[in-house]
């Protein structure tokens, strides 16, 4: 059986490295054949200069979200193929724009065939039933959450603190007397209903609490609290999972809530479940 395989999304990083490489290998085979001097490389900051006339360095920069020193590293190089020039803005001479050269206008014309036949082709290699808009979210997705450096920050939080340092129980008629102590410690206003509750808990501490019913096969999550100082801890979390993990086999849908509460929000998009806000 194939490693990529066994390894599931632990390889993930490897197989986005593999795939970028074969893509980029196939466009410059294209251009290649077509007989056109062009490096795959450049193809994001051409593309904005074409479209945008004139950019600094820095809105290159901030645009591509790649590193200043990478973009002027690029920047060098098309300025020795002559194919972009640099000059003061004419507004603030401190500030530099750059330029699409003749020659570099004239290389545009000649990819422009190039880029409009691999926008008709591309859609043939995504999956019959996922459209192009589908497969870009899914990206802008990954991106996100790569971004706001959630994997690393839940993976550490799972290496830091033992499986066992927080338990997730259903509170009897005792808990349920110790959350309302709880909850009046915290100064927090919670007036349980119909729906169920989980506890987290660190020994004999409450430190977390989640309120959830269901609903049109839905988990209807009304609440979730975390003592703000365990709050790195990863109880939030762990009262997700638990929910989630109990009770999957009779979801047809995820988590849903009412309204859109930051907080619930950023630990659900951690959790990696579905979920929608009403």
């Amino acid at each position: 059986m194939s490693v990529y395989h066994d390894a599931g999304l632990l390889i993930l990083g490897t197989r986005l490295k593999r795939i970028s490489d074969r893509f980029l290998n196939e466009v410059s085979k294209i251009y290649t054949k077509q007989n056109i001097s062009f490096e795959t490389g450049w193809f994001p900051v051409l593309f904005l200069l074409n479209k945008k006339g004139s950019m600094s360095l820095t809105e290159i920069s901030n645009e591509l979200e790649v590193s200043h020193s990478a973009i002027s590293q690029m920047i060098n190089q098309l300025l020795i193929k002559k194919i972009v020039e640099i000059q003061p803005d004419d507004s603030d001479a401190r500030i530099k724009r750059i330029f699409l050269t003749i020659k570099g206008k004239k290389l545009i014309e000649q990819v422009h065939p190039v880029w409009d036949a691999l926008g008709k082709s591309l859609h043939r290699i995504l999956p019959q039933n996922m459209d192009q808009v589908e497969f870009l979210n899914v990206l802008s997705h990954i991106e996100k959450q790569l971004n706001d450096n959630l994997l690393s920050e839940t993976a550490l939080s799972y290496l830091n603190h033992r499986p066992d340092s927080i338990q997730i129980i259903e509170p009897d008629i005792q808990t349920l007397k110790s959350l309302i102590r709880w909850l009046n410690q915290e100064d927090v206003v919670f007036v349980p209903s119909d729906e169920q509750i989980l506890l987290a808990l660190s020994g004999n501490e409450i430190i977390g609490m989640a309120a959830f019913k269901f609903k049109d096969n839905a988990i209807i999550l009304s609440y979730l609290y975390v003592t703000p100082n365990q709050r790195r801890r990863g109880a939030g979390l762990k009262l997700i999972q638990n929910i989630y993990l109990k009770n999957s086999k009779k979801l047809s849908g995820g988590f849903q809530l009412d309204e859109a509460n930051i907080d619930l929000i950023k630990v659900l998009i951690k959790s990696g479940y579905p979920f929608k806000v009403k």
